[in-house]
């Protein structure tokens, strides 16, 4: 294994231990540590088994600290099969989760008051937030109205809720502090690895840049590691906190626990000297004894949460030494990108993910080290209230026995004073330890705030840096299409340039095409439809396109550029006048047409673009309204067009930058954070919080201040219940007094009793307002969600006008770009014949300037018959009540190269999807379409969408009538642009470099695979592998499209490089695939049976060699992504021929096919339907299913016409008695009824071996009555 397979592997090995838990990380470690060969096994399938470890005991730990429903669905997990856990890990626990609140809320409402039982009905009757939202909070502000006070029960039960959550959540911040510790370690290792590399090459650029890349991965690895680090201490604030408030809801319960004990022995005192008190001081003594069992149980609680929040201090000290180690590794990756060219891209992404590496590392540092000392003074406070509520418990048990025992000897005289004092004195000291508990929950409810206040520190300080990210993309993204902008400026000056110099007279015939091919590669990146398709043209053809096109044919097809845009606007604009116009523009020259293009349509719609501005500015805050008003004022159309197009957007950011400081100012906790991150992130996440995310936060601050206040209610009425214990004890002294005969004594404690009576009142009222806090903050906060409903669902709808005008806007211009390339292939095609007639060079351009300009007329035509019907059908469709039918596509149905939306109205990127960034990706993507919009149009969102695609980042179109036509159109005219471009020439192909899979496991680039070699090879559907025989290298060289996928491997994302129509085998989808199809999320298959994903799917364009194999027998091979092995569909140029016996051999020859007549497919590997099932079947049917090219040789079969000879075979081939021919006739058309099948694909060859096409049978007709 040479080195640097070895290097790239141990980088991947680093990547893949922050992917799992302990387990992965610990099997990572051993590799990286071990011989070449351990690693490869590693990485090859020794991942796998330490990560389904990982996965259980992650359910372990969510069946430790969970409900019944999550603890049972857990366990039968662990008793399953690996999917089994992983199923409840990403789906089935969070269902049970809400089953096991649900029937929490079941359980409050069995014992609750008529307030709780509305407000618990109407949770279970809604969402799982709903259900949520009452037991966080809804249940105390109803509980309040019912004016019932917590009983120490309830607070011991709150106190043990708690002290589960805390224990989760230490759990979280221990695995979480574990992993991070051992990932950054990793990493530091690695870049200091890399750092030395990069030393030792510093005179090698070459090494050196590849050593400064392998340390910016393990920077960017150790970025990660500390943003690990960052979710313990968040996960040991969470345990922190709430374990200080099981500690306040232990020391509430222990306070009301010495209330009890205080009562009793007040009871016991009255008692004592009046035999008439008995059955009160036994009333008494059983309240204490209730009381002291909930006071235990509320001080085990506190116990756990201690040990939890100790725990969690420990796992957040370890946490920090990630931090540590992601320092270092930025030190070291910076110091390896100052060995490599400061340049290299490899040195710039080395320093920016060193600068990275270290931001997180000093946020995991301090989070880790605030977190830790929060979590200490949450475990002393936890154990604090503990011990409190124990010892309430004993003096309330102990209090018990003795109004027991008072109530036994009741008003017995001879030591009815000494007893009466006795138990008045321990009065007094429970008294004074429910004062004393008191004061500890107001101290520890005081830390909770401490608490909070860092996780939301250390939850902004996140949101900033991703915030900057996010700005820094784009901006990035602003400049490149500033750059796009100003190359198109450009273009004209350097085309006119470029076509004088080329009819310079005596020009050199090379220069030309040079300038040529320069010029249409130009066009292509920046230019419109038209302009695409010549240059396309040019490129694809012959030195004689490429000068006929730089010296007259880019500037023809410029102007129907222009004229392209034009019929847009006459159809699609939404300003009537500006439809009319341009209606009257198409109807002039072309000057005309670049006229109303430069400033006609401005004019034609200058009222309405007033009115336009004046809506804006109606809406819109003071920067908005002065930009408007400037623009109106000036009288400019420019200004005018500039505010409409960028400046109302650009003033709008300013406006929401002053709302958002105004927010940050007034607002709370919560609101000022988001304020924060909004200001330092990208003008549409600051957009975002001004129209939603502000309601939400405000959301968050108010359903805090609940929180607060419920709390404090608690400690209110703790308060009262120590007042009350103070206001007992002095009632029992008093009686002890009267008793003792100490007048004076009696009536200092009856004022004490009043006093504390007082305290007690007052403590009520406190208790009353912090209710009626909570009840109306949590009144608001249910307002104000319903606001950030309101808020998204209108910029949900305006983003989805913003999809619907860019998709329209796409299908319009790809429409052109299909139309202009028929239109420059035609005009090619009859260059080529001219020449291949023997006419000379101006004979056959004269030849294709005259098709040309037929077709021209012809797509006119046509252009203006759709236009206006389209026209026709949209004013029908709006003049009738229900008349637009509308589809909501939610997922990437349409894949292709990333577009940039100025809308950005999907999740607020960049939107996935430029519809039809390319001519060949059409077909496919209309198809899709259309049959989506036939089968489901008008029944609102496609809910069976999410089964083929990833529902992530989502692309919603609305379609119209008007729209789903052009589809229509679209999809025809791209059959007949592929048959004049491309006819059946060989596009799947691959780059020079890329490697393949031999039979003996080795890899090879496959520009060097040679005839007779073998490949390994698999049948995806039968699960047939072993290594083939190559039988032919094909190789071609002309403009191609090409994909560039981005594959997650186990080695982390690896790119892989194929022309748009080469097939990949896709387990999700269960079928072939094309490169141009495959979205993000769609999974490829790999020669040990895994299935590996699809990150990004890039489209371009290229001129360039590439290359193919044919594979014999299985028509497969695996291509290399990294080092994971992809398997691919083998050359499509050769086609599987049927027929009878010697005339399909016959045909085969003559179009270098294949057949499966060879003996050695007859073997019977099986029975369908009591019938022998031989190879040669299953070879016809994989091809069948698989969408492979068939020719068909009907010499030999039965029937007057080419459609009957077929058609009999077909019938006959589904009856008993079939000859093989027949049989695989019908197998045609069951593929083809299947949808397996492109008719496109099947070719026919009539007994004179001449070429025949017949429409596609109605397979629906002809399998009626049949039991297929």
């Amino acid at each position: 294994m040479d080195k640097k397979t070895v290097q790239d592997n141990q980088v991947a090995a680093a990547q893949m231990s922050s992917v799992g838990g302990r387990a992965l990380q610990e099997a990572a470690r051993k590799a990286l540590e071990g011989s070449p060969a351990e690693l490869k096994a590693f990485l090859k399938d020794g991942w796998k088994a330490p990560l389904e470890q990982d996965d259980r005991v992650r359910v372990a730990q969510i069946i430790n600290t969970g409900g019944n429903g999550v603890q049972k669905a857990g366990r039968a997990a662990l008793n399953g099969t690996a999917e089994d856990v992983r199923a409840f890990l990403e789906k089935g626990r969070y269902a049970q989760r809400d089953q096991d609140e649900r029937v929490q809320v079941a359980q409050i409402l069995s014992v609750g008051g008529t307030e709780i039982q509305t407000a618990g009905r109407i949770a279970l009757e809604g969402s799982p937030d709903d259900v949520r939202e009452f037991l966080e909070v809804g249940q105390y502000v109803a509980r309040a109205r019912d004016q019932e006070q917590t009983t120490i029960a309830q607070l011991a039960e709150l106190a043990r809720e708690a002290g589960r959550q805390a224990a989760a959540q230490t759990e979280a911040a221990k695995d979480a502090s574990a992993r991070a510790v051992t990932a950054s370690k990793l990493a530091k290792a690695a870049a200091k690895k890399a750092a030395a590399e990069a030393s030792a090459a510093r005179d090698d650029a070459q090494e050196a840049a590849g050593a400064a890349g392998r340390a910016a991965s393990a920077a960017s690895q150790a970025a990660a590691a500390a943003q690990q680090a960052i979710d313990a201490a968040r996960a040991a604030n969470n345990s922190a906190r709430i374990a200080a408030n099981a500690a306040a809801q232990a020391a509430s319960a222990a306070a009301g626990a010495a209330q009890a004990a205080s009562r009793a022995r007040s009871s016991a005192a009255d008692a004592a000297t009046d035999a008439g008190n008995a059955s009160a001081a036994r009333k008494a003594a059983e309240d204490a004894r209730t009381a002291a069992k909930g006071a235990r149980l509320a001080a085990d609680a506190a116990d756990q949460a201690s040990i939890a929040a100790s725990a969690a201090g420990d796992a957040a000290q370890a946490a920090s030494s990630a931090g540590a180690n992601a320092g270092e590794a930025a030190d070291a990756a910076e110091e390896a990108s100052g060995y490599a060219d400061q340049a290299d891209g490899f040195s710039v992404e080395a320093r920016e993910a060193a600068a990275a590496a270290r931001r997180q590392a000093n946020e995991a540092t301090r989070a880790a080290n605030a977190a830790e000392y929060l979590a200490r003074k949450a475990a002393t406070a936890a154990g604090e209230a503990r011990d409190a509520a124990r010892s309430a418990a004993e003096h309330a048990e102990a209090a018990a026995k003795a109004a027991d025992e008072s109530a036994e000897h009741a008003g017995e005289a001879a030591k009815a004073a000494d007893k009466s004092t006795a138990h008045a004195k321990a009065a007094k000291e429970a008294a004074n330890f429910a004062s004393g508990a008191v004061a500890k929950a107001k101290a520890t409810y005081d830390l909770a705030r401490q608490v909070e206040t860092a996780e939301l520190l250390t939850r902004t300080n996140e949101g900033i840096e991703e915030a900057k990210d996010l700005k820094a993309v784009n901006d990035k993204s602003q400049a490149e299409r500033t750059r796009a902008t100003q190359k198109t400026k450009e273009l004209d000056a350097e085309a006119q340039r470029l076509a004088s110099e080329a009819a310079t007279p005596g020009a050199d015939a090379k220069s030309v095409t040079d300038k040529g091919r320069k010029l249409a590669l130009l066009a292509m990146k920046v230019r419109g439809p038209w302009s695409r398709a010549a240059a396309e043209a040019a490129l694809g053809g012959s030195d004689a396109d490429l000068t006929h096109y730089i010296r007259t044919a880019w500037k023809e097809a410029a102007q129907q550029d222009d004229r392209t845009l034009v019929e847009r606007l006459a159809e699609e604009s939404s300003l009537e006048p500006v439809r009319d116009a341009a209606e009257e523009a198409l109807k002039g020259d072309t000057a005309q047409i670049t006229a109303f293009l430069n400033s006609g349509q401005y004019e034609a719609g200058a009222k309405d673009f007033r009115v336009h501005i004046a809506q804006i500015m109606s809406t819109g805050e003071r920067g908005v309204q002065e930009a408007g008003r400037a623009a109106l004022d000036s009288g400019s159309m420019d200004k005018i067009r500039e505010f409409i197009t960028t400046g109302q957007y650009a003033a709008r950011t300013q406006d929401e930058k002053v709302r958002a400081a105004q927010l940050f100012d007034s607002g709370g906790p919560e609101l000022k954070a988001e304020a924060r991150i909004a200001l330092e992130g990208p003008p549409q996440l600051l957009h975002v919080f001004i129209q939603s995310g502000q309601y939400k936060a405000q959301r968050k601050d108010l359903l805090a201040n609940t929180h607060k206040a419920r709390v404090q209610q608690l400690i209110a009425e703790a308060a009262r219940t120590a007042a009350t214990a103070q206001m007992n004890a002095a009632e029992a002294g008093k009686v002890a007094a009267i008793a003792r005969k100490a007048a004076a004594e009696a009536k200092e404690y009856a004022r004490q009793a009043q006093a504390s009576a007082n305290d007690a009142k007052n403590s009520a009222a406190q208790a009353a307002q912090s209710a009626k806090e909570a009840e109306a903050s949590a009144a608001r906060a249910a307002e104000s969600a319903r606001t950030a409903r309101a808020a998204e669902a209108d910029a949900h709808q305006a983003a989805e006008d913003a999809a619907m005008s860019a998709a329209d806007a796409s299908v319009s211009a790809e429409l052109a770009h299909v139309s202009a390339s028929s239109a420059w292939a035609s005009a090619n095609e009859a260059r080529a014949s001219a020449t291949a007639a023997g006419k000379d060079a101006n004979a056959a351009t004269k030849a294709a300037n005259e098709t040309f300009a037929i077709a021209v007329k012809k797509l006119k035509e046509e252009t203006e018959a759709k236009r206006k019907a389209a026209l026709e059908a949209k004013r029908r469709a709006q003049n009738t009540p229900g008349g637009i039918a509308r589809a909501r596509y939610r997922c990437q149905i349409l894949g292709c190269e990333a577009y940039e939306n100025p809308a950005r109205w999907c999740q607020h990127r960049e939107v996935l999807c430029d519809i039809f960034s390319k001519g060949p990706a059409i077909e496919a993507a209309a198809k899709g379409l259309w049959n989506a919009e036939k089968n489901l149009l008008l029944i609102g969102q496609i809910q069976g969408c999410a089964k083929h695609f990833e529902p992530g980042p989502c692309v919603q179109l609305v379609q119209d009538l008007a729209f789903n036509q052009k589809l229509r159109a679209l999809s025809t005219a791209y059959d007949e642009l592929r048959r004049l471009n491309w006819g059946s020439g060989c596009q799947q192909c691959f780059l020079a470099g890329t490697k393949v899979l031999k039979g003996n496991g080795s890899t090879q680039n496959i520009e060097d695979v040679k005839k007779g070699d073998e490949v390994l090879a698999t049948d995806p559907v039968r699960g047939k592998t072993a290594p083939r025989k190559v039988t032919r290298l094909i190789v071609t060289e002309d403009d191609k499209h090409f994909n560039e996928l981005t594959i997650a491997t186990r080695n982390g994302p690896k790119k892989l490089t194929a022309t748009y129509e080469h097939p990949f085998w896709s387990p999700s989808e269960n079928r072939w695939l094309k490169a141009s199809e495959l979205k993000p999320g769609t999974s490829l298959l790999s020669n040990d049976k895994t299935a590996v994903r699809v990150e990004a799917n890039r489209s371009y364009d290229q001129h360039a060699r590439t290359y193919n194999l044919t594979v014999e027998d299985l028509h497969t091979y695996y291509v290399i992504a990294g080092t994971t092995p992809i398997l691919v569909h083998n050359s499509d140029c050769k086609r599987m021929v049927l027929g009878i016996g010697e005339h399909s051999e016959k045909l085969a020859k003559e179009l270098e096919g294949y057949t499966f007549n060879d003996p050695k497919y007859r073997k019977v590997i099986g029975q369908v339907n009591g019938i022998p099932y031989a190879e040669w079947m299953a070879e016809v049917e994989g091809v069948l299913r698989n969408n492979g090219k068939i020719a068909i040789s009907l010499r030999g079969f039965k029937g007057k016409t080419p459609e009957e000879q077929f058609l009999n075979a077909y019938k006959a081939g589904g009856q008993p008695g079939w000859a093989a021919t027949q049989w695989e006739m019908h197998q045609v058309g069951k593929h083809a009824y299947l949808g397996n099948l492109d008719w496109k694909h099947v070719d026919f060859y009539d007994g004179n071996g001449t070429k025949v096409r017949f429409d596609e049978p109605d397979w629906q007709e002809l399998r009626k009555g049949t039991k297929e």
